[in-house]
Parts: structure tokens; C-alpha cells; sequence
């Protein structure tokens, strides 16, 4: 068989020959990245926030919670003087939510929040949420919330004023049983370890 235009032939091969080389080299970054046998990748949708985008993303979340809101994170801030501010309001969701049954969990870190003008450590245990500091040996400095163990919330953004209203921040929420399972038992490893 003789080819009749060699050019057309020696770029169709190597646009073919590349994408089995990507398809292979995906492959391979996949295995190496889940490290459980049994790391099936379920359909999920990703969610960039940015800036102002994660309070009302986060309110619906928690608004709508119906089974678990699992929080790791480096602070938590209440202000007495602010009952509106956003950080505030998020607050209010996480009381709300746990009087309507939710299972509302949060670890911090210890250092975090010092000051007791701001300290929402004690304003949401006092109504009645589950809050532990973690372990005095590490920094807690996640900014994690897991919600019906299907929706993962993480990036750079604290629990406070600045980072909700005047910070850039960049977070992702991500709609995934599998990252939730995954988050899960690194929330749950942190509560035990308190």
C-alpha cells in the first residue's frame, strides 16, 4: 500500500500516538494519586468561589444541610458588636442547623482564637454545638467543611470577617461523595485525635 501524502500521515500518527501517550500518562498520575485500591472516581462537579462568592455559596450549603456539617479550620470568629456581619450569619446557620437535628461538629485550632472579643469557640458551644480545639502538638490551618458527606468545601478562606468580607480568597466546592467520603475520615481522624 503506498501512502499519498506522507505529511498527512506523519501528522495523523503523531496526534493519535500523542493522545494514547496523554490517555497513558493520565492513567498513571490517577493510580499514583489514590493510593486506596478500591479509588473509583465518581462524577462530580467542581465549583470555583472567589472572593465575595463564599458566603452565599456557603449560607445555601448550610441552610440546606440535612444530615452532617463537619468544619476543620484554623479560626472562628464571632462578633459581639456585629450580629449582622457575614461572619456572624454563618454562625447563626451552623445553631440553626443543629436545631433542626443536623450533626454539627467543628475543630480549630487552639491559638486561633485568643481573643475573647471574637472567640466564637465558646458563642457556639454555648448554643449547643460539638466544638473541641485540636491537639496542642500541630496547627490545625484546614479550612474544611464537609456537608451530607456529599459536599466538600475547602480553600484559603478563615472563619472571619476579612477573609469573608474584604480578603482575596480562592476556594472550590466540589459536589462528590467520593471527596466527601475521602474528607470525612480525615475530619473524623482530627475529632478523635482531640
Amino acid at each position: 500500500m503506498k501512502i499519498k501524502n506522507p505529511l498527512l500521515f506523519g501528522t495523523l500518527s503523531g496526534i493519535i500516538l500523542g493522545i494514547i501517550l496523554a490517555y497513558a500518562l493520565i492513567s498513571a498520575a490517577d493510580m499514583r494519586s489514590c493510593p486506596q485500591k478500591n479509588c473509583a472516581i465518581d462524577s462530580s462537579e467542581i465549583i470555583p468561589i472567589s472572593d465575595r462568592g463564599y458566603f452565599p455559596r456557603v449560607h445555601e450549603a448550610l441552610t440546606n444541610a440535612k444530615k452532617s456539617i463537619h468544619i476543620a479550620a484554623f479560626e472562628l470568629k464571632y462578633y459581639d458588636n456585629y450580629h449582622e456581619s457575614l461572619q456572624n450569619q454563618i454562625i447563626a446557620d451552623l445553631i440553626d442547623a443543629q436545631k433542626r437535628g443536623v450533626d454539627v461538629r467543628i475543630v480549630l485550632d487552639e491559638y486561633a482564637d485568643t481573643d475573647p472579643n471574637t472567640n466564637g469557640y465558646e458563642y457556639v458551644k454555648k448554643n449547643g454545638i460539638k466544638i473541641k480545639y485540636d491537639s496542642n502538638k500541630t496547627t490545625t490551618h484546614s479550612k474544611l467543611v464537609v456537608i451530607d458527606g456529599k459536599i466538600v468545601i475547602l480553600g484559603s478562606t478563615n472563619f472571619s470577617y476579612y477573609a469573608l468580607e474584604k480578603n482575596n480568597e480562592v476556594d472550590v466546592m466540589i459536589f462528590s461523595e467520593k471527596t466527601a467520603e475521602y474528607f470525612e475520615r480525615y475530619f473524623q481522624r482530627l475529632w478523635d485525635d482531640t
